[in-house]
């Protein structure tokens, strides 16, 4: 007998990964990891992040953020992670892309959705992308996660 596969819903409230870290940001720059973010108990299979710009101003329509996942296979160490700067081997942890529109000193909401998960410990990072610094204060990158059903 065929079964579904649905989505379960989030699991917990929306909550914030990066505050001050990227807090005038610069452009090209990457931010130190987040704090540990466990889903040891939950296993959630996927996660949606969701980017908060106090204020910014972007001409180009090629601009974005990178978002980058960075698992703990041990629940305990973290590969090293060169803060500021972005070298090749970071690659790896790439898990996407929120695309900012053209603005001017605006406030700026978007997301990366269906991300997969690791079964464990792991931090999040975040690559200024958009061809100017970010604003000094107010940004925010929060995350929820959620997994499937099947019926």
């Amino acid at each position: 007998m065929a079964g579904n596969l649905l989505l379960k819903g989030y699991t917990a409230a929306i909550a914030t990964c990066l505050t001050t870290e990227l807090n005038s940001l610069a452009d090209t720059n990457t931010t130190a990891l987040s704090a540990q973010i466990s889903n040891g108990t939950n296993l959630d299979l996927l996660v949606d992040f969701q980017l908060h710009l106090a204020s910014v101003t972007i001409s180009s329509v090629q601009a974005f953020g990178t978002i980058f996942l960075i698992p703990t296979p041990d629940g305990t160490t973290y590969p090293n992670w060169d803060a500021g700067t972005y070298a090749n081997y970071l690659a790896q942890y790439y898990v996407g892309n929120i695309l900012i529109k053209p603005v001017s000193a605006a406030v700026f909401e978007g997301a990366s959705t269906q991300i997969m998960l690791p079964p464990g410990n792991f931090k999040v990072a975040y690559r200024n992308m958009t061809g100017a610094a970010h604003a000094a204060s107010g940004n925010t990158l929060s995350l929820r996660t959620y997994a499937n059903s099947y019926t």
